[in-house]
């Protein structure tokens, strides 16, 4: 088992409690519970050369391997991610927009997104990545330090900060290039997932933490992190990506799937109850956060 860690990163508490000692792919970490806050992390974690090391290299060659696929592959198969967050995010677009998308992957979103807005640009650190966006036709950039102050209306950063170890940094830095009134968009798992916190399948959980992951967020600690980056004007909302066969699979199976596997039993009305019910008690496997930038 690794090692205890010392203080919590978000409010420096010292008392921990270990909530996951194996992890989806084989890696000398843990996860931890901070006592005080409630922050979700890993531990020992990640140093800044070694992040850049696994983003720009290890971690496209594990995911690939993991579901079998290529860049193509992976922009073919989130096309309905991309119509879904296009709608999440549709209310606060408009046609004169700067648009940038941190931790683009294969452009998907952007693609999509180009015909709504003035311009669109993408950050990817991964070289495949990189370059198929290239190869699409997608403006793209290396790091943040690239662009000036106030300079983008629109950030959006799809399932990245529970990714980075230093959140405070990258959220100063998309405050930095994002205009006042403008929008930074932050999508995340959320560990209050009833899967995970109400369910407790231990299959999920050791499916849920993974190496990849330094930060797991609920709606309370991510709301610490904003207030004490000083960003005060924000909404977080919950989204239920998954259903109903999708959770009684995990029951069943302990593996992911599922999706749609029992709606040839359950209603109308019983699917979009069981959502909403999860909604409104924040046990959705999903938080999407906007930010309004001062």
């Amino acid at each position: 088992m690794a090692e205890n860690p010392k203080n919590c990163y978000l409010c420096g508490g010292t008392l921990f409690d270990a909530i996951a000692t194996k992890l989806r792919y084989d890696k000398d970490q843990a996860g931890y519970r901070c006592r005080s806050c409630s922050l979700v992390f890993l531990y020992p974690p990640m140093s800044p050369e070694e992040e850049r090391r696994f983003y720009e290299k290890e971690y496209g060659v594990t995911y690939s391997e993991e579901k079998n696929t290529t860049p193509k592959d992976l922009f073919e198969a989130r096309q309905e991610d991309a119509r879904m967050y296009l709608d999440w995010v549709e209310n606060w677009l408009k046609p004169e927009d700067a648009c940038l998308e941190i931790g683009c992957a294969s452009g998907y979103f952007l693609d999509l997104l180009k015909d709504s807005v003035d311009k669109i640009i993408g950050l990817e650190t991964h070289l495949e990545l990189h370059r198929y966006c290239q190869d699409l036709g997608i403006p793209m950039a290396k790091s943040l330090e690239e662009f000036e102050e106030n300079s983008i209306d629109r950030v959006f950063a799809f399932f990245v900060l529970e990714h980075l170890g230093d959140p405070r940094s990258f959220l100063s830095s998309a405050r930095w290039v994002c205009r006042p009134g403008g929008n930074i968009f932050l999508v995340v798992p959320n560990v209050d997932d009833v899967l995970l916190s109400g369910y407790e399948i231990s299959d999920f959980r050791d499916f849920y933490f993974t190496p990849a992951h330094q930060f797991y967020y609920s709606r309370d600690t991510m709301s610490r992190l904003f207030e004490e980056c000083g960003l005060s004007r924000y909404e977080i909302l919950p989204k239920q990506r998954y259903d109903l066969s999708n959770h009684m699979h995990w029951m069943m199976t302990g593996r992911p799937g599922g999706m749609g596997r029992f709606n040839h039993i359950f209603n109308e009305t019983l699917l979009k109850s069981y959502v909403a019910n999860l909604k409104d008690r924040f046990l959705c496997d999903t938080l999407f956060a906007v930010i309004t930038a001062e």
